[in-house]
């Protein structure tokens, strides 16, 4: 018996199951591999204007030293008084974007002055990328450490 025309031809121009599950694997894999990627740039992109909010207001924080002749008292998840004019309250106020806040630790507490973020929200590793950018890639160490109270630190100046 004769076979028909068009069923011989899309049987043998079709797609097996086989063959469409080979390619949805393949996407699979591609789509994993995108998103994993753009995970990789946002954590990037935080940790560089992380730094970058850190220098800034590390900046400020120097001027008004230099304008004042001693650093502001140290003031809990809020800008300092006086500092209005070095920074916008709301820069700082605001939530890093590490999550967690900036929290200044004055001289009148610490042996430092310094900017911590407090109740930071992100992986060990993560602040280690950080403290690679600002510093020295150790948070035992250099500028941007750890202190005794925990919280990851860019130390501006050790006082005596």
């Amino acid at each position: 018996m004769k076979k028909c025309r068009a069923c011989t031809s899309v049987a043998e121009n079709g797609f097996t199951l086989i063959e469409l599950l080979a390619v949805i694997g393949i996407i699979g894999v591609l789509a994993a591999l995108a998103i994993l990627s753009y995970e990789t740039f946002t954590v990037r992109a935080k940790i560089g204007r992380t730094a970058t909010e850190l220098k800034y207001f590390a900046t400020a924080f120097m001027g008004y030293n230099y304008v004042v002749g001693e650093y502001p008292p140290d003031s809990h998840n809020q800008l300092p008084p006086g500092m209005e004019d070095f920074i916008a309250s709301d820069a700082f106020n605001q939530p890093t974007p590490l999550g967690g806040r900036y929290n200044w630790e004055g001289p009148d507490f610490y042996p430092y002055a310094g900017i911590s973020i407090d109740q930071v929200a992100v992986s060990e590793r993560v602040l280690q990328a950080l403290d690679s950018v600002i510093d020295d890639g150790n948070l035992a160490t250099g500028r941007f450490r750890y202190t005794s109270n925990g919280r990851p630190t860019f130390i501006l100046e050790e006082l005596p």
